[in-house]
C-alpha cells in the first residue's frame, strides 16, 4: 500500500494496561484459586465459604482476562481497540475530539468518533502519549 505524499509511515504502537496491574490481578486470581482448593481439601468448610471463594475466583479471572486482552494500537490505518469481545479500527478522520477528564482515581479519556465513543484511562501504560498520538494524527490541534 502506498503512503500519501508528504506523510511518513506510522510505526504501529500498542498501549496496554500497566504490567503491575495485570500482575497483581493475576496474583489475586491465583490466590483465590488456592483458597478454593484449600476449602475443597478441608473437611467441614461451609457452603457459603465455597460460594465466596468461587465468586472471587470468577471475578479475578474475568478481570485478568479483560486486562490481558485490552489493547489500543495506533497505526497508519487509525486507532485499533481490542477487548475481550471485539476488535475495532477507527480511521483518524472519523475521530471528532478527545475529552480528557482528570479525576481522583486517575484520568479518563473519551475519544468521540462518528461511530460512537471509545474510552480509556490512566490504567493504560503511556496513556498521555496515546492521547497525544490520537490528537496529532486525527489533526485535532
Amino acid at each position: 500500500m502506498q503512503q500519501p505524499r508528504g506523510r511518513e509511515a506510522l510505526a504501529p504502537e500498542t498501549f496496554r494496561p500497566w504490567m503491575a496491574l495485570r500482575t497483581v490481578v493475576m496474583g489475586a486470581a491465583t490466590l483465590w484459586i488456592a483458597v478454593f482448593l484449600a476449602l475443597v481439601a478441608m473437611h467441614g468448610a461451609t457452603r457459603s465459604s465455597f460460594f465466596s471463594a468461587a465468586f472471587f475466583v470468577a471475578l479475578f479471572t474475568a478481570c485478568s482476562l479483560f486486562y490481558n486482552r485490552l489493547a489500543f494500537t495506533v497505526s497508519d490505518t487509525g486507532l485499533t481497540v481490542r477487548t475481550v469481545a471485539m476488535e475495532r479500527t477507527v480511521p483518524f478522520d472519523a475521530i471528532l475530539r478527545v475529552d480528557v477528564v482528570p479525576g481522583l482515581l486517575g484520568t479518563s479519556y473519551a475519544v468521540r468518533t462518528r461511530g460512537g465513543s471509545l474510552t480509556f484511562s490512566s490504567l493504560l501504560a503511556g496513556h498521555q502519549r496515546l492521547c497525544d498520538l490520537i490528537v496529532r494524527h486525527a489533526r485535532l490541534r
